[in-house]
């Protein structure tokens, strides 16, 4: 009974400290990364889509897994997962917070990125981060930080990466093909 307990106690401690160590922060500012390495950043394409952002990066093909508009719905195969919230004022935002919210996650070792817009014409007109370069987990919290200050505000951001499907769908269609490879190999014998 004793080794029970202490057996209890132990996956209770390494619960926790899972919990707390996907809990920290990754802090993202205009000046976070390397240039042209973990960082970009430029004014033409004025709003950059899937495409640019592959050529920019010098990764290709980028879909659009994620996006939030300052004032609208999230939208994308991860806005499930995922919330924004823009801080400072509602419609002029420095500053936002993209929260993991549980379920599925990007796929570790995916190239990510993340691209910081301005509303306006502000120089630059938006920010490319290299999330997976960055050491983004998917779950950290991204915080975003001094933004356009006085001269603009973040529009929207976007995350971007190679695939579409979430790590647990990624997981279930392997199996599905495990299962189908068995199903044929049980079938011709």
């Amino acid at each position: 009974m004793r080794k029970f307990k202490m057996l209890t106690m132990l996956c209770a401690v390494l619960l926790v400290l899972g919990t707390v160590s996907s809990a920290t922060a990754l802090p993202i500012t205009p000046a976070t990364g390397a240039l042209n390495t973990t960082r970009w950043e430029g004014t033409t394409p004025q709003n950059p889509n899937a495409g640019d952002i592959a050529t920019i990066v010098g990764f290709s093909p980028l879909f659009e897994l994620y996006k939030q508009d300052v004032g609208a719905a999230d939208t994308g195969p991860f806005a499930p997962y995922y919330s924004t919230s823009f801080t400072n004022t509602p419609t002029d935002p420095e500053d936002a917070t993209i929260t993991w919210g549980g379920g599925a996650i990007f796929m570790s070792g995916t190239p990510l990125y993340l691209l910081v817009k301005d509303g306006a014409s502000a120089t630059p007109a938006w920010y490319i981060f290299n999330l997976t370069g960055l050491g983004w987990d998917g779950k950290q919290t991204l915080e975003l930080t001094d933004f356009w200050l006085s001269q603009g505000a973040i529009s929207h951001v976007s995350i971007y990466g190679p695939s579409v499907v979430p790590e647990p769908l990624t997981l279930l269609l392997l199996g599905l093909g495990l299962v189908g490879v068995a199903g044929i190999s049980r079938f011709r014998k």
